[in-house]
């Protein structure tokens, strides 16, 4: 006895030594200590290199190995070598949108893509939403599914007790054996159902036993039905049967969240057309701009030459050709940052307006590259996307009231937020149902067997197998009863329910705000279309009285009359002109698909639906499998994903086409003076751009100078009065109006004005 009390007192001090031992130790962090000792700077760096470390992760077998696609120098679509016939891609605007949704399996967002990925949503955001492991539709009806269960233990029990009755003499041994196989189902009204199975084994060497094994089973079935709390059909679907105050988790919610994902991505597929949109406009004004500035730098180089030539004879003096030459080196830097372009901001959604505002993007290769991007397309391929489709010149009503009515009734942001308000009701109906005490109603029946075997007939006259027993239905139970439980003063529930209210009140403010910034943006839209038509005509008359005055200044020049300065300033004033006429187109197209844009029609306009992809081949084949072995429901509930629709090419759209037929001016090479010809002219860069039509001419073709839109039934689009076409060969002299200098076609936007004389 004293060996054994010395064996743990050894044991003991020995544990209470090592724990204790690190009190002995120096605090090496406190101010009254030594210095920690000296420390291996070998072993340090060693241990340091397999701390925080850059490293990549090493790719899985699956993974894609192929490599993105290295775009070709930007050098190789550099217009002094690009081939003009076979250099360009001629692009409409409806092709873009369909290339852009046919390449987008994530809505792009400039910038946002490397910026905050995690935002951007993509065509498979509905799926995960739908298959969402924990919040999913799938997830909430799983708790409805029926379970089965089933184990088998197997024990030997030898021990002895203080009973000289159990065993022999207080010596128990004991062979058992236990096999349980159950099956249990949740009902719609919250409702448990389980079947049980059970047999026991047992053999053992108590004396009193009856048989010298015995074999004990029974079939219990049990229901468990919530009268207060969590019953109902309509809990179980919105809270699930797992539901807690504050967290509600059922198929109803479930659908309201896979709503809410489909009513994002709708958002963010409109948000990418019109961007799309926004950038191909960008495009089609760098070119535009293009043209103008190339215009003007050619001709000032000729007003340049001609004052060369004048000094060189002594005709003029030398400032003259200083003038012409800053003015033409002036133009040259116009024309290099519009070919180029610079990084600035571009017209983009929430700039403004929630469909983007017009700001002057920079040069043709800059908005190239971003059309491309938002395209889905590599950045260079050789070629230089060229916009074909023209911005629209016709004057386009639209019915106020009508507008106002779609934008309410459509616009996804609106039905998101509705969705929103479902699932706080929702919750909040769940909630008070927490403010209810749990009352169960428990029914339990239960038949016995019991024989000295299982099945067979027993050798002892008179007893059966236990499976016999059982089926004979000699030994029956049942149990009957209710189950009540409550929490003093529900105060997590009330909470809960407190919660449900406010965040029910916060759902409806928001959207009646949203109803009103929807209709404070649908507004300045409807505004914005009349501004920037009437700004479009008055421009137009500015930039052909422009080309009227330099025209006559040119005359007067070249006879004589005129001082060069005033050629120079009429040159500069047609650039103006011309490039502000070119930005009003742009106002006007961005208008008219901002209308779409506020009231909801964007993609109705291009024609776009979303709808539910194809599923894989095998997915059909094993639907067809497992049709053969259950009933099939009537109704699908649930939209699985979401992709994008290819949008249907449409011969009438808001947008105006150009005329067949009509081709533009011959290129036009610029002979530049070289060092060579003039010993004091610099050396030019020359460039051979085509020059673009004259988007006028197209438009004034149209009969009456209208179109009418397509794919538009909700808001009717009022026809407007056409302008009066006033020809200049059919006009006559009057001091009240002028023509100036503009083709016969060009006259469709020249009213009659009243000016008062001086």
């Amino acid at each position: 006895m004293l060996r054994r009390y010395t064996h743990w007192i050894v044991v003991l001090s020995t544990c209470m030594t090592t724990g204790l031992s690190g009190c002995l130790h120096p605090c090496w962090n406190n101010y009254d200590c030594p210095d920690p000792p000296a420390y291996d700077e070998c072993l340090i760096s060693e241990y340091a290199e397999r701390g925080l470390k850059i490293e990549d992760p090493v790719p899985s077998v699956c993974e894609d190995e192929d490599w993105l696609e290295i775009p070709d120098s930007p050098d190789a679509i550099n217009p002094d070598n690009i081939d003009l016939e076979a250099g360009y891609w001629d692009l409409s605007l409806e092709e873009a949108v369909r290339l852009a949704l046919q390449n987008s399996q994530v809505m792009k967002d400039l910038g946002g893509v490397l910026r905050s990925p995690e935002a951007l949503v993509s065509m498979y955001d509905p799926a995960i939403v739908y298959t969402d492991g924990r919040f999913g539709e799938e997830a909430a009806l799983s708790a409805f599914d029926a379970t089965f269960g089933a184990n088998a233990y197997f024990e030997a029990n030898d021990r002895r007790v203080n009973n000289f009755t159990v065993g022999e003499n207080g010596f128990f041994q004991q062979d058992l054996h236990n096999y349980e196989v159950n099956l249990s189902k949740r009902n719609a009204t919250g409702g448990l159902v389980s079947l049980r199975g059970v047999t026991q084994y047992d053999y053992n060497n108590n004396p009193q036993k009856v048989f010298s094994a015995g074999w004990d089973t029974y079939i219990d079935a049990e229901m468990r039905q919530p009268l207060l709390q969590g019953a109902g059909v309509m809990f179980n679907r919105i809270a699930g049967p797992n539901g807690e105050p504050g967290f509600a988790n059922g198929v109803l919610i479930a659908r309201t969240r896979t709503d809410i994902s489909l009513a994002d991505f709708e958002i963010a597929v409109r948000n990418l057309v019109s961007d799309v949109e926004n950038a191909y406009w960008d495009l089609f004004f760098a070119y535009r701009d293009l043209d103008v500035k190339i215009n003007a730098r050619n001709n000032v180089l000729e007003v340049w030459k001609k004052a060369y030539a004048n000094v060189e004879a002594d005709k003029k003096s030398a400032d003259t050709e200083a003038q012409a030459r800053e003015q033409y080196f002036r133009f040259e830097v116009e024309v290099v940052n519009a070919l180029n372009g610079r990084l600035v901001e571009r017209t983009r959604d929430n700039n403004g307006s929630l469909g983007g505002t017009f700001n002057n993007p920079g040069g043709v290769r800059v908005c190239e590259r971003r059309l491309r991007f938002m395209m889905g397309l590599t950045q260079t391929n050789g070629r230089l996307i060229r916009p074909v489709t023209e911005a629209p010149v016709a004057k386009v009503n639209f019915d106020w009231n009508a507008v106002a009515t779609e934008a309410l009734a459509r616009r996804p942001e609106l039905r998101r937020q509705k969705w929103v308000i479902k699932q706080r009701e929702l919750e909040l109906l769940a909630n008070r149902n927490f403010l209810m005490p749990n009352l169960d109603l428990i029914a339990r029946y239960r038949q016995r067997g019991f024989g000295p075997t299982l099945s067979d007939q027993s050798s002892i006259p008179g007893e059966a197998g236990a499976l016999q027993s059982l089926t004979d239905g000699d030994f029956a139970e049942y149990q009957l009863g209710v189950e009540f439980e409550m929490p003093i003063g529900f105060r997590r529930a009330h909470s809960a329910v407190r919660s449900s209210e406010l965040a029910l009140a916060r759902a409806r403010a928001i959207k009646e705000e949203q109803e009103k910034q929807i209709m404070y943006g649908l507004s300045n839209t409807y505004a914005e279309i009349q501004r920037a038509y009437e700004i479009m005509e008055l421009l137009f008359n500015r930039r052909e009285a422009a080309n009227a005055q330099e025209a006559t200044v040119r005359a007067s020049y070249e006879a004589g009359k005129a001082p060069i300065d005033l050629l120079l300033e009429a040159q500069r004033r047609v650039i103006d002109s011309s490039a502000l006429f070119n930005q009003a187109r742009i106002d006007y197209a961005l208008a008219i698909k901002n209308m779409h844009f506020e009231k909801g029609s964007l993609l109705e306009f291009y024609q776009i639906s979303l709808a539910e992809g194809p599923w894989p081949q095998k997915a059909y084949n094993d639907a067809l499998r497992r049709d053969l072995h259950k009933r099939a429901a009537h109704h699908n509930y649930v939209i699985n994903e979401a992709v994008i629709g290819q949008p249907k090419q449409s011969g009438n759209t808001l947008v105006a086409k150009p005329v067949d037929g009509e081709a533009g001016p011959a290129v036009e090479k610029i002979d530049v003076p070289t060092p060579a010809e003039m010993d004091t002219a610099p050396a030019v860069r020359t460039s051979s751009l085509p020059v673009l039509n004259n988007p006028l001419r197209s438009a004034s073709t149209n009969t009456g100078g209208l179109i009418k839109p397509a794919g538009h039934s909700a808001a009717p689009v009022e026809r407007a009065t056409p302008a009066p076409i006033i020809r200049a060969e059919e006009a006559k002299s009057s001091e009240n109006f002028s023509f100036g200098g503009e083709a016969p076609r060009e006259a469709i936007w020249l009213h009659q004005t009243s000016i008062s004389s001086r």
